[in-house]
C-alpha cells in the first residue's frame, strides 16, 4: 500500500523483529526475519546478491563502537523451488536463488553493536566505548538487493529503522501543562514520551505500555498522525521512487515548501492516488486559482495529498524518508476507545499551528469535545523535533 503503483516486482518486507537485547554493557543486538515476495504471476525472478549497511544514531559520539550486520539466507523456509542452496549459510555468502511467481523466500538479519577492541591494554577506548554504547538510540538498516529476470538486472533497496533504547515506562508522570478552553473549561496536558517508534510497533501495545499508567477517567488521547503512519510502515526512501514525466511537471506548480513540490514527493502521491486523479486534481487546482479559490488540488487528490511529509518533515532518521499519512484512522480511534475507555483523536499539528490557529483532526471518537481538543493542541505540546512524544493526554479539570 505504501508503494502503490510504484512497487517493484520483487519486494522485500521490513520484516518482524525481536526487541533489541539491551542486557549488560557489552553489546546491543537486534534480530529480524525479512521476506522476499515475487508479485508477478508467471515470471521467475532471481535474487543474485544482498548487501546490508547500518547507520547508528546516538545522543553523543559513536567513536569506539563498531556495528556488524549478519545475513543468513533462509531459503529452507521458502514456498518455491527446493535446491541445494536451501541450507542456511552463516559465512555471509548469498547463493543466487530463484523465486517463482507469487512465491516467497526469507532471510534472517542480525545487527550487533559493540565496543571496538582497545589498541593496547592501557588504552582508554574501552571506557569510551562503554559510554558511547549507552548513548546509542537507534539505527537505520539499508538492504541493497538485486533482481534478475525478464527485465534484466535491477537494483532495489529496503530501509528499516530500529529503536535500540527504550525509556522507562514506569517513570514519574510526564510534565503537566495547564490551560483553559472554551466556556472557561480548565484542562491539563501531558505529553507522553516513547521510544523511537517503528514499523514493528502495534499502536495499541505502545499505548498500553506508555500511556495507560497515566490515564484518568475523562481523559482524551491525541495521537500525532505521522508517528501513527510510521507504526503502519507508511514511509519510503526517495531512492525507491522513480519520478515520471507527470510528477516532474506537476511538482513545479506548487510552493517550494509543499511536500508535493519535489518530483519524488509528487510521484509518491501519484503512486498512491493514481496518475489520472493527480492530473485532474492539478487541472482543477489551476483553474480554481484563477478565481482565487485555493486548496482545490488537495481536496480533489484526496487526504494523502495534505498529510504526506517530504524528506526533512519529521525526526531523525525518518527525516530521510517520504512519510505518507496514516491509514484507517477512524478504525484506530474506535479501537482505542473500546480498549482503554478513552476519547481519542488522530491529529495533524505542528509548530506553525500556534501562528495559523489551524490543525487537522483526521479522526475522532463520538462525543469528543473538539473545542477543548483545539485549545489544548494549538500550542503543539507534543513538539516536532526530538521530543519523541507522539501521545498527548488532555485532562479536563474543575475550574
Amino acid at each position: 500500500a505504501t508503494y502503490g503503483r510504484g512497487a517493484p516486482k520483487l519486494i522485500l518486507t521490513r520484516g518482524t523483529w525481536q526487541q533489541a537485547d539491551l542486557e549488560g554493557v557489552e553489546k546491543i543486538q537486534a534480530k529480524g526475519r525479512l521476506m522476499f515476495k515475487n508479485l508477478s504471476d508467471r515470471e521467475e525472478l532471481f535474487i543474485p546478491e544482498v548487501d546490508v549497511s547500518v547507520r547508528l544514531l546516538s545522543k553523543g559520539s559513536i567513536e569506539g563502537l563498531r556495528v556488524r550486520a549478519e545475513v543468513v539466507p533462509r531459503h529452507d523456509l521458502s514456498d518455491g523451488y527446493e535446491s541445494p542452496d536451501s541450507v542456511p549459510r552463516r559465512d555471509g555468502y548469498w547463493s543466487t536463488y530463484i523465486v517463482q511467481g507469487r512465491c516467497r523466500t526469507f532471510m534472517d538479519l542480525t545487527v550487533t553493536v559493540d565496543r571496538e577492541a582497545p589498541s593496547s591494554p592501557s588504552s582508554s577506548s574501552s571506557n569510551a566505548g562503554e559510554d558511547a554504547l549507552a548513548q546509542v538510540t537507534s539505527c537505520c538498516v539499508e538492504v541493497d538487493y538485486g533482481c534478475y529476470g525478464p527485465s534484466g538486472l535491477t537494483r532495489h533497496k529496503q530501509h528499516i529503522v530500529l529503536p535500540l533504547s527504550y525509556p522507562d515506562a514506569s517513570a514519574a508522570a510526564p510534565k503537566e501543562i495547564k490551560g483553559s478552553g472554551g466556556d472557561d473549561q480548565a484542562f491539563s496536558v501531558y505529553s507522553i514520551p516513547t521510544h523511537l517508534l517503528h514499523h514493528g510497533d502495534d499502536p495499541l501495545d505502545v499505548i498500553e505500555k506508555y500511556v495507560k499508567p497515566h490515564i484518568a477517567p475523562g481523559d482524551i488521547l491525541a495521537v500525532a498522525e505521522t508517528p501513527l503512519a510510521i507504526m503502519q510502515g507508511r514511509y519510503r526512501h526517495p531512492c525507491t521512487v522513480e519520478p515520471r514525466w507527470l510528477a516532474k511537471a506537476l511538482c513545479k506548480l506548487f510552493h517550494p515548501t509543499s511536500s508535493v513540490a519535489t518530483a519524488c514527493g509528487m510521484q509518491a502521491l501519484v503512486d498512491v492516488v493514481g496518475p489520472l486523479r493527480a492530473f485532474f486534481a492539478a487541472v482543477a487546482g489551476v483553474l480554481c486559482k484563477l478565481f482565487r479559490v485555493p486548496g482545490i488540488f488537495y481536496k480533489v487528490a484526496g487526504p494523502q495529498a495534505g498529510l504526506m511529509d517530504d524528506i526533512s518533515g519529521t525526526i531523525a532518521p525518518y527525516d530521510k524518508f517520504i512519510c505518507l499519512g496514516p491509514a484507517d484512522s477512524e478504525a484506530f480511534v474506535r479501537k482505542v476507545e473500546e480498549k482503554f475507555g478513552l476519547g481519542a483523536a488522530v491529529v495533524d499539528v505542528n509548530d506553525l499551528s500556534k501562528k495559523t490557529k489551524l490543525l487537522t483532526i483526521l479522526a475522532a471518537t463520538e462525543r469528543l469535545d473538539r473545542r477543548l481538543l483545539y485549545k489544548a493542541l494549538l500550542p503543539n505540546p507534543a513538539g516536532n523535533d526530538e521530543q519523541q512524544t507522539p501521545f498527548v493526554l488532555i485532562r479536563p479539570t474543575p475550574s
